[in-house]
């Protein structure tokens, strides 16, 4: 169903018209068999869950099982190559629960969060993690969220501490991120807000078109650049830069802007 779309159920089982005919369900079995699976698919025991009004209780144990088992079965087929990337993922829904979250600047506007780490170069899942909420999912002290999702999905997955080059978004990227990676024997690029904590020369550059502005501390490496007039000014943070030529850092500068481009 995820490959042949249709409108509801009952078409995929439909014989009104051969534009809409796929034998292929009919053949597995009845509509009325698989409505009743779907209506009585049930993966955990409620007498071994926490109630709702109990202070353990998780809303998402319902579906725990499938999320594991998916998680462990993606690492069989795919060893990653280094580059990484990291972003979230909105399942559109308006269900009623703890765990719908509304993000205005995604097509579905009202869905479940994910958290994804995937590999650049092909775009396969290497681990995931569903985002219950503020009440199950709280942020430490003295921690972002973002610096909290990268660490989790990279020890989930057992990539932690290995030299693999994570790439993510200004919602995740963060000095502090940045230096706690390199530290644990980590890359990361990503671009950064303007408003995190950064050196007064990043945060108040504005070059021309083409021009970009740099500062390093230590193994930290720090641009802005504007690509083209009347484009905003891009704020990135680099563990991987350090210690290129001057040419390798341009052309890596380059890729950077491509991937700017894409998210």
């Amino acid at each position: 169903m995820g490959l042949i779309q249709k409108p509801s159920i009952k078409d995929y089982w439909s014989k009104k018209f051969k534009s809409k005919k796929t034998p292929w369900f009919s053949g597995m079995f009845s509509r009325n068999r698989f409505q009743l699976l779907l209506r009585c698919l049930h993966l955990v025991n409620n007498k071994n869950t926490p109630q709702r009004n109990s202070e353990f209780y998780d809303r998402s144990v319902w579906f725990k099982p499938v999320v594991e088992h998916a998680n462990m079965v993606v690492k069989r087929y795919l060893t990653p190559k280094r580059e990484l990337s990291i972003d979230e993922s909105l399942i559109g829904t308006k269900a009623r629960t703890v765990m719908t979250q509304y993000i205005p600047s995604k097509s579905s506007k009202f869905g479940i969060n994910l958290w994804m780490l995937v590999e650049s170069a092909t775009g396969y899942i290497i681990h995931f993690l569903m985002y219950r909420g503020k009440r199950y999912d709280p942020i430490p002290n003295n921690e972002t969220q973002g610096c909290k999702v990268v660490f989790k999905l990279l020890r989930s997955a057992g990539l932690l501490g290995k030299w693999f080059h994570v790439f993510c978004d200004n919602f995740f990227t963060s000095i502090s991120l940045a230096s706690r990676l390199y530290a644990e024997n980590t890359y990361l690029t990503g671009t950064i807000r303007k408003n995190r904590h950064l050196s007064r020369l990043i945060k108040e550059a504005n070059p021309n078109a083409n021009q970009s502005v740099f500062a390093r501390r230590g193994p930290l490496l720090c641009c802005a650049f504007r690509e083209r007039p009347n484009r905003k000014v891009v704020r990135f943070v680099s563990t991987f830069l350090n210690g290129m030529h001057n040419q390798m850092k341009n052309q890596a500068l380059a890729i950077i802007k491509i991937w700017v481009e894409l998210i």
